[in-house]
């Protein structure tokens, strides 16, 4: 255990979590939600049983927003699929575990929909969550699969959750990663556009989208394969149409 006192099986499914630090901790989120009037639309669209829920990543942790209003509505816990970087923050990490993320292997999510939990993830991680503001509202997810064979592995169908104006928060420059390597730093650096990171004011919204069902894993490499990539630009695809529908509804207001 670490001075801390964070025992690393906490960061395992079901290990770490604490009800009550998490029904106060969602509490008071979605009560200073409800003061910034800050909406999250589609709730009702949320299967009953398991699902994986798939978000866009913008700065910081806004999701938090959503999942508190998910808690409220639903009465239902929402576990979060964490990098792995998050077990290394002493007090952070026994936070982070007492309120439903867990470590974002295989064996967790499976642990956590064979048991009809929602679970979230977000496939861009860190290196979305740091894009510079050219790619706002862009899916930055490379090459990643997991939380689609997830799914498949687990009948879990895969729920779009938007955020819209996180990405308008911070104006960030250049690439984080690419920096922190010629600076050898452990961790990546985001640069502001005018050298302070002033925020700006936005109202944050999230929007659930339509659940997209998936089938059962086929024994074929090349058709699994092919139905993996179909998912997953299902997902990309969902979510890019709630984008472009919060843009052109800004535009017509700035009309």
């Amino acid at each position: 255990m670490a001075l801390d006192g964070f025992a690393l099986e906490s960061k395992d499914a079901f290990v770490g979590y604490d009800a009550s630090i998490a029904t106060a901790f969602f509490g008071a989120v979605d009560g200073f939600a409800r003061r910034l009037r800050l909406d999250v639309d589609g709730i009702e669209r949320l299967p009953r049983g398991r699902a994986l829920l798939v978000a866009n990543h913008a700065f910081g942790f806004d999701v938090v927003f959503a999942m508190a209003r998910i808690h409220a509505v639903t009465k239902r816990r929402v576990w979060v699929l964490g990098e792995h970087a998050w077990w290394t923050i002493p007090g952070v990490r026994r936070l982070a575990a007492a309120v439903g993320t867990v470590d974002g292997t295989p064996e967790n999510v499976d642990a956590l929909l064979s048991r009809d939990e929602l679970v979230l993830v977000l496939p861009g991680g860190l290196r979305e969550a740091m894009k510079p503001r050219d790619l706002r509202y862009r899916l930055v997810w490379g090459h990643r699969y997991g939380f689609v064979r997830a799914a498949m592995r687990n009948a879990a169908p895969l729920v779009p959750l938007a955020a819209l104006g996180a990405d308008d928060v911070f104006d960030l420059v250049g690439d984080a990663f690419a920096r922190s390597r010629r600076l050898r730093l452990p961790f990546p650096l985001p640069r502001p556009a005018h050298g302070l990171p002033i925020p700006h004011l936005r109202r944050l919204r999230f929007v659930v989208g339509e659940p997209i069902p998936v089938g059962l894993p086929s024994e074929d490499p090349d058709a699994r394969g092919h139905v993996e990539r179909r998912l997953r630009r299902e997902v990309e695809g969902a979510l890019h149409e709630i984008f472009e529908e919060e843009l052109a509804r800004r535009a017509r207001f700035a009309c």
